[in-house]
């Protein structure tokens, strides 16, 4: 019985893309990778707000089960 050979696409225009991203981000200055993180940070603060929001959502209703329980 013959065994089925797994094909998978080619992705070395991937690797590659990848690669040059992270020489170009080397070649940055520290003051303009300090700027691409707060960028970035700016970009992701509605997600982290949201998560934080659902967070404290859940946390009283965590404590009233738990004092539920030891009473």
């Amino acid at each position: 019985m013959k065994q089925k050979q797994s094909s998978y696409p080619d992705i070395s225009d991937i690797l590659q893309r990848k690669a040059q991203g992270r020489r170009e981000i080397a070649a940055l200055s520290f003051g303009e990778k300090i700027d691409m993180l707060v960028l970035m940070r700016d970009r992701i603060a509605p997600l982290r707000d949201a998560r934080e929001s659902r967070r404290e959502d859940r946390l009283p209703r965590r404590l009233n089960v738990r004092r539920a329980d030891s009473e």
